[in-house]
């Protein structure tokens, strides 16, 4: 966002920043009270806000602690999480959740459904045998030239095997008097962090409402929701936003990449970017062999094959994907379900569920939607790669 300028060196030493989209806007703009970026999320997130109108200084806290309030029953990496209680149970025990923690199960079992499994948050074993795990990516991401690691790389018939227990709808919920319960029918472990950032971007943009603000631009790791017009000056605007080249790789990298693409948008949208670039690691295999962090719906991470005899990387594969929704859970979890679905089906679903976005590989992009480019002669992408485009028609073909 506007303060990605200022903030870039911590943005690149946490291991989850997603630092995707950033606001053009300046922080001093007229009337805005900002709140610098903000560790949440077990410390591992960063959130932000600038604000204009109504009772910005309690809106703010009380975001703050709404967003404490998801953590503190969705992380993984707080004990007694209503999630770890969940994947520590016995199957067919009925386990009671918190509020956020049973809506956010229903939202992502909810996509699943609709992108064919390419957003599963059942898949936290296989994030595990591939060892893109929140733990084990910290450990392998490279440093410095992408150095290669020596990691154990799953056997395809294990992968096969584990699929089908990587299923969401394998859990039951139900609500009762109030309270909110879910059971396992079968060993499935449940990993809500690729919704859970913008569920929280939602959630604040309730309090927005409660707190008479006017004009907002909330940020939680590049799950951004524009609130209102922008106001520069007394006038009202569009947010112009630019989205971060997903080249080179890596945290450290950062400072060093030009913008990919820049939209603008009304209040009223949310955005959020996935893909390969910011947690990932490179195995030695085949001389080199990277391997995000998102498990397609086969069970293999974006960009990888089993071919020959052996894992490497595809031909093709979605390096970066925005998705511009009416909410936070939506292009959250719509840009991940993009990268596993390719180009091709992503661009297609978002064509059918109405959203906007642009997608990149290596060598070419589209734009869903009729998305409103800004400036799109200065950012790279539209000079460096070839521009294709895709009808949902030819689905029904």
């Amino acid at each position: 966002m506007c303060y990605t300028f200022c903030v870039k060196k911590l943005f690149s030493t946490l291991c989850a920043a997603l630092a995707a989209v950033v606001c053009f806007t300046g922080c001093a703009a007229s009337g805005y009270t900002v709140f610098e970026p903000t560790a949440v999320f077990a410390d591992d997130i960063l959130f932000s806000a600038k604000m204009i109108g109504g009772r910005a200084r309690y809106a703010y806290e009380r975001m703050a602690e709404r967003i404490a309030e998801i953590d503190s029953q969705v992380s993984p990496s707080r004990a007694d999480s209503d999630i770890n209680a969940l994947n520590a149970a016995e199957v067919g025990t009925e386990v009671e959740v918190g509020k956020y923690c049973y809506e956010l199960f229903l939202l992502g079992r909810d996509y699943y459904i609709l992108t064919d499994g390419a957003f599963n948050i059942a898949a936290a074993p296989l994030s595990e045998l591939w060892h893109v795990d929140a733990s084990s990516i910290t450990e392998l991401r490279p440093g410095p030239g992408d150095a290669p690691v020596t990691v154990e790389l799953p056997e395809p018939q294990a992968v096969e095997a584990m699929l089908s227990g990587c299923d969401p709808t394998l859990v039951d919920a139900e609500e009762r008097g109030g309270r909110y319960y879910l059971k396992k029918n079968a060993d499935v472990r449940l990993d809500l962090g690729g919704i859970a950032k913008g569920y929280a971007v939602d959630r604040c943009v309730d309090i927005l409402r409660e707190y008479d603000i006017k004009s907002a631009l909330i940020d939680i790791s590049g799950n951004a929701y524009f609130y209102g017009d922008n106001l520069v000056g007394g006038r009202a605007e569009s947010w112009k936003v630019g989205v971060l080249s997903p080249r080179p790789r890596g945290g450290e990298a950062l400072a060093a990449r030009g913008y990919v693409a820049a939209f603008s948008v009304g209040g009223g949208a949310a955005a959020a970017t996935s893909g390969d670039y910011m947690r990932y690691y490179v195995s030695d295999n085949g001389g080199g062999m990277y391997v995000p962090h998102i498990i397609k719906a086969d069970g293999v991470p974006v960009g990888v094959e089993y071919a020959d005899g052996q894992w490497r990387n595809s031909a093709e594969w979605v390096i970066s994907a925005t998705v511009i929704a009416d909410g936070g859970a939506a292009s959250d979890a719509l840009s991940t379900a993009v990268c596993a679905l390719g180009m091709e089906k992503g661009a297609r679903l978002l064509q059918k569920v109405g959203c906007k976005g642009l997608i990149f590989t290596e060598k070419r992009f589209t734009i869903i939607g009729g998305v409103e480019l800004y400036k799109p002669d200065v950012y790279d992408g539209y000079r460096g790669h070839e521009r294709v485009d895709f009808d949902i028609a030819e689905d029904a073909a």
